[in-house]
């Protein structure tokens, strides 16, 4: 049973930026064929008992023109709690998720976090925190003293002092330097760069101008638009003036397909190949750019950067079965192709095994073994699922959670941000890969 908090105030119209990453989706896998882990080793019978049911908060727009994410968000929460209830759960505990909506603005996620944390008992832990809402809901959930995973991509995190935070997605601005690379990795440089005036399109937009004048482009013309217009033709006219060969853009899909529609009108039904974020990597998204601009050009023409994850690994593979056999989840493909999903399930694993190293539920306990069960260290043993982390530290070894993002590295303000991917559309909407960016290929863009 899941618990949601909402308010009754009216939604307003956020941007969509959750920081979303992307990996190929395979066809189902019987899950009878993939371990999702073991029953809960005999040892953990000495363990202290946590008592009660464990609450992780997914703190999300779980109502509003940006539910689909929260929708997103909370079945990610389901598959890591699937897999660690079916080990066992935490110190005897199972987990549950508590949905918490911050309808994607700040001023509905201040009381309705708020109201979460001061009435929902056993609260934990946290997932989410999005950019739209996440420089208000940030610091009350770090001040409650709960470890929270974010998976928001605001820069002003790239140096946090809070404490309670971690984050395995990278910043917008290293989002915007990828984009930069790809663009000229894939020949073109000159670029127009067509930013809606959300926090999270916005965000990108440093890193795109930087990269793209280390790499030795030119950004033909900056606009920022506002969203959902009923019309785009006067600033269409302008960055078809300026005869670029690629467009980066940044915009949700009603706003994209209608630019572009106009794009397509107005440049002889020409549309340069676009490049952006893995953002848009929704069925909306896809539905509204194949009515404008047809299936052939959204397959193969446009391209979506974001953080790299790494298929087939056993780490995936549990993540892939524990969203398939969860109940909860709906659609099970969709959220395995929204790879920035997958630092939720990372971070419901990675602070329960924190939980269990400490023996303690309590986070200001248990916030600073979260970096010890992630961090590569001499005789640790490298572990991709909760059952075997839990094992090995039943045993009183150290241990390395390696998961569906792979190693993660966090540094002194708990960010760890990876590499990066480019994807594409498949016909039937999912994603596949294109190429990778190395993560340090970008951090040396932007200096």
């Amino acid at each position: 049973m899941t618990t949601r908090h909402t308010s009754a105030r009216p939604a307003s119209s956020p941007g969509r930026r959750l920081r979303r990453v992307v990996a190929p989706v395979a066809a189902a896998l019987p899950v009878a064929g993939l371990a999702v882990g073991s029953v809960l080793p005999a040892a953990a019978s000495a363990r202290p008992h946590a008592g009660g049911t464990i609450n992780v908060g997914v703190i999300g727009p779980m109502t509003g023109p940006a539910a689909e994410i929260g929708t997103l968000m909370s079945a990610a929460c389901q598959s890591g709690i699937y897999v660690v209830n079916k080990a066992g759960g935490v110190l005897g505990s199972k987990l549950s998720c508590d949905l918490v909506d911050d309808t994607g603005d700040p001023a509905d996620a201040v009381p309705n976090v708020t109201r979460a944390l001061a009435t929902t008992s056993n609260l934990k832990m946290a997932v989410g925190l999005e950019s739209n809402t996440a420089a208000t809901t940030i610091p009350i959930v770090n001040n409650a003293q709960i470890p929270m995973f974010s998976t928001n991509g605001l820069v002003a995190f790239d140096k946090t002092t809070d404490q309670y935070f971690w984050r395995t997605t990278p910043a917008d601005n290293q989002n915007g330097a990828a984009f930069a690379v790809w663009a000229v990795h894939e020949g073109y440089k000159r670029a127009a760069m067509v930013f809606q005036n959300n926090i999270g399109a916005q965000g990108n937009e440093p890193g795109v101008v930087q990269g793209i004048d280390h790499l030795g482009g030119k950004i033909s013309i900056n606009l920022t638009i506002p969203g959902d217009a009923a019309s785009y033709s006067s600033v269409v006219e302008r960055t078809i003036a300026s005869h670029p060969q690629v467009v980066i853009v940044e915009a949700d899909p009603q706003t994209a397909a209608t630019f572009f529609s106009e794009y397509k009108q107005l440049n002889h039904g020409n549309v340069p190949p676009i490049v952006t974020g893995t953002d848009s990597l929704t069925p909306d998204y896809l539905s509204a750019m194949e009515k404008v601009l047809g299936k052939t050009y959204v397959t193969k023409d446009i391209s979506l950067v974001g953080s790299h994850i790494q298929p087939g690994t056993l780490a995936y593979n549990t993540y892939k079965a524990a969203l398939f056999s969860s109940p909860t989840v709906k659609n099970p493909s969709l959220v395995l192709g929204v790879g920035v999903i997958s630092s939720i399930y990372d971070g419901i694993v990675a602070m329960s095994l924190a939980m269990d190293m400490a023996r303690s539920t309590t986070g200001s306990v248990y916030n600073k073994d979260i970096v010890k069960v992630t961090s590569q260290s001499p005789g640790a043993v490298v572990v991709h699922t909760y059952a075997r982390g839990l094992a090995e530290l039943n045993a009183h070894k150290t241990i390395d959670y390696v998961g569906v993002e792979g190693q993660i590295s966090f540094d002194k303000y708990h960010n760890s941000p990876g590499n990066f991917s480019a994807s594409a559309f498949n016909a039937d909407g999912s994603p596949r890969t294109l190429g990778t960016i190395a993560g340090s290929e970008v951090q040396k863009l932007l200096g």
